[in-house]
Parts: structure tokens; sequence; C-alpha cells
């Protein structure tokens, strides 16, 4: 990725494609999201929803095409959420966002505040592998908010939350849209209805 010099603009794909051996996933797509947009990617499952959620956040490289972001660093601007992203099991959520933190090179912060937004404050001593499911993901959405992104890149939503977390959800998602832009991977129609633009695979 490098970066566009428009403060509107937050990301620009053009022609993106993924191709595993003989078959193409998905091939020559276009993206443009400004501040304020909720692009929605739906499709069956094995459609490449997932894949190109990770192209974008840089987790993957994609057979052709070219990606610009709207920031400078990517480290602070641009961040992913899924189910299936690794935690460390033995650190409690407090240390998690200490080393999060570290790594983006930011200042140390109180967390007291992140952790009551997400629903973690009785939790924040807590290994992650004695939380459940639910609190899992509440944690991964505290590691993603963390940074107040640009760009959050978020994987199924919903998935392991209870109807509290869902309403966490749509809370997220107003406050994304008012800072930068997200992307959200889902089939589910009560997320599909954040979306200011869709693109089916």
């Amino acid at each position: 990725m490098y970066p566009v010099h428009n403060e509107d603009v937050i990301l620009q794909v053009r022609g993106i494609s993924k191709r595993f051996g003989p078959r193409w996933l998905f091939r020559g797509l276009d993206i443009d999201l400004e501040a304020g947009d909720c692009l929605i990617v739906t499709g069956k499952n094995g459609s490449g929803k997932s894949t190109l959620l990770k192209l974008l956040a840089g987790l993957e490289r994609p057979t052709e095409g070219t990606l610009q972001n709207g920031f400078d660093n990517e480290q602070s601007n641009r961040s992913y959420c899924a189910l299936d992203q690794a935690v460390f099991p033995a650190l409690t959520v407090t240390e998690h966002l200490e080393l999060a933190a570290q790594l983006r090179s930011q200042s140390p912060t109180p967390h007291s505040e992140l952790l009551t937004q997400v629903g973690l404050q009785d939790h924040q001593n807590h290994q992650a592998q004695h939380l459940s499911s639910g609190l899992r993901s509440r944690l991964k959405i505290a590691l993603a908010i963390q940074s107040q992104p640009k760009l959050l890149i978020w994987d199924e939503p919903g998935v392991a939350l209870d109807e509290a977390g869902r309403e966490l959800v749509a809370k997220v998602v107003k406050e994304q849209t008012q800072r930068g832009a997200l992307i959200l991977a889902t089939n589910d129609p009560e997320e599909r209805r954040f979306g200011t633009h869709a693109l089916e695979l």
C-alpha cells in the first residue's frame, strides 16, 4: 500500500484479484472508500470474503491489483478484527492492550474507558485462555479500536456475541464512521443495514 494525498480518501483499490492455483477466487475488484463510508462484503461460504479482507488489511498479497490508502501511519490507522484472529492464551486482557500499544509505538494510556466500552472491565486481569468465546471476541474488538484507526476491517462482527455484544458492534460501527471508514464481511441482515456501499462476491 502507498498513500494518496486527499484527506477524505481512506482507501482506493484498483483491479484487485486473488488466484489459488488455476482458480480465480475474485478478479478485477475496484473499491473506493471515503470518510463516513461502511462497505459491506457479502457472499456464500468460500466466495472469498475473508480472503479479500485479509488482502485489504495487508495480511495477504493480491495476485493482481493495487491498493492505496489515505493515511501515512499504517500501524495506527488500519486495524483488522476477525474470529480466527490469534490472541495469546497466557496474557491477561490488560497485557494484550499494553503489548498492542507498544507494537504501535503508542504511549501507555489508561485502559479503563476502553475496557468499559467493550464490557471487559471485570475481566482486565483474566488470561485470554480463561475467557469465553464471546469475551475473547470483545478483547479482539478492544484491540482493533484501541488506536482509533482511520480504517477498521472487520470479519463477521457478530459471531460469538450475545445481544449485548451485538449492541456493542452497532456502537463501534457508528463511532468508526464518524472517525473514518470501515469494511464489514457479513451475511447477517442486521449488520448489512450498517452499509453505505455493498459488494457481493
